[in-house]
């Protein structure tokens, strides 16, 4: 009984029933298949022209026509990530089992992280607007110009009328948007949410983000890049999008859908660091890893894989690597990252979720593409190299530690 006298609902689970990806390794099942090989997705760039840049590559999307999943009229109405939130949406409740409704679903929302979400339309309809005027700016596309677009497009397009927010944390926002939706769900505010990220890469983030000097040079290592190892020499920027659908227990169990597996802890902490800056200690990392595992009501040595935020910097993959090695201090933790495989964005932490769900189904972890010979300054860990690794127990911690000290850890029990 609460202070006002009255008897608290019970909590509900949050079940995952569905999960999707349109990615640089193609779409879900082509993508999970290349990640368990190792494969990367990271390339030489072919949208916009990279030679005045010292980095080329990023893991630009592959084998993806918008036009499988939206009638043309209403593509021309969209941006990139617009589209593929839309396309990667539809996907992930196709998995889930939830139909297409002429009604919709009042208890169905969408709770969406993105990074990039208005900011290649914001700057294709100023650049139009400055060059020809008011009458060159196209009015279209106006309305994606907004943070919100893509989860206000989702809802839209499958007539979902349940809570629908965006999540904006940088490189955490992916799993941010999981760790919002697992908790609206556990509340009763909503039966199911679509949740996790997508992003797009445009050539003025790109450029910023190569003038600071960030990203991965191509020169030292074509194929990509190498989270945790020791030749590594920067990020790479990637885009895609990765959903899951985050549902009530008892609603699926309900309808008789397949889980998944079950979102059974959730930890946020900030860590101060400049704005744009990885994190530099590790007792705010420490600390979420800690906060989801004690909410998940399991101790460190139960945990069967950590799916990493590592992605390729320097000195956030060693103090990543050494708050993992202080939580998990009787071990080295099986430890991974898809980082190497689908490059860095406000998608890729949604993008180790929907890996870690897929691959924790066939009892593995997935490699760390780019790894081969791990950084002695790392913590020792352990590193999975090569090809997918067993999955000692069924539960799976993934991290998102973004640059600004915004910080998330999520326990998934793999059914």
């Amino acid at each position: 009984m609460n202070r006002n006298g009255n008897v608290p609902a019970v909590q509900r689970q949050a079940a995952i029933t569905g999960v999707a990806a349109c990615s640089s390794l193609g779409q879900t099942d082509a993508f999970l298949e290349a990640v368990l090989e190792g494969r990367t997705g990271i390339r030489p760039i072919t949208s916009f022209d990279t030679t005045a840049r010292q980095a080329r590559q990023a893991a630009e999307l592959s084998g993806f026509d918008p036009a499988a999943f939206i009638h043309p009229m209403k593509l021309r109405r969209m941006d990139e990530v617009g589209a593929l939130s839309v396309a990667s949406a539809r996907l992930a409740l196709d998995a889930a089992g939830l139909p297409r409704s002429d009604a919709g679903y009042d208890d169905v929302g969408v709770v969406f992280g993105t990074c990039t979400c208005g900011v290649h339309s914001t700057g294709e309809f100023l650049d139009r607007l400055l060059d020809l005027g008011p009458t060159g700016a196209p009015a279209m596309l106006f309305s994606n110009t907004v943070g919100n677009a893509a989860a206000s497009l989702i809802a839209l397009e499958e007539k979902l009328r349940g809570p629908n927010t965006t999540l904006s944390y940088k490189e955490a926002s992916g799993l941010a948007a999981v760790a919002l939706a697992t908790d609206l769900v556990r509340a009763g505010k909503a039966g199911a949410l679509v949740t996790g990220g997508a992003e797009d890469i445009y050539d003025l983030y790109f450029q910023v983000h190569d003038w600071f000097g960030v990203l991965s040079h191509d020169g030292a290592y074509p194929e990509g890049a190498r989270p945790f190892d020791r030749t590594r020499n920067g990020f790479v920027m990637g885009e895609g999008g990765f959903v899951a659908i985050v549902e009530d227990l008892d609603r699926a169990q309900a309808r008789e859908a397949a889980v998944l597996a079950t979102v059974i802890g959730v930890g946020a902490t900030a860590g101060l660091t400049a704005i744009n800056a990885w994190p530099t200690e590790t007792a705010a990392l420490v600390r979420c890893m800690r906060d989801a595992l004690a909410e998940a009501g399991i101790d460190a040595a139960e945990v069967g894989a950590v799916y990493a935020a590592a992605n390729g910097a320097i000195d956030f993959d060693r103090l990543e690597s050494a708050a993992i090695a202080e939580v998990f201090a009787d071990r080295p933790v099986t430890t991974t990252s898809v980082k190497g495989a689908v490059g860095e964005g406000g998608m890729a932490a949604a993008a180790s979720l929907v890996v870690a769900v897929l691959a924790g189904r066939r009892g593995l972890v997935a490699p760390t593409a780019g790894l081969s010979a791990p950084d002695p300054a790392c913590a020792p860990l352990g590193w999975v190299i090569g090809s997918p690794a067993p999955l000692r127990t069924p539960y799976i911690l993934v991290n998102s530690f973004a640059s600004g000290g915004t910080n998330y850890s999520v326990v998934l029990r793999c059914q």
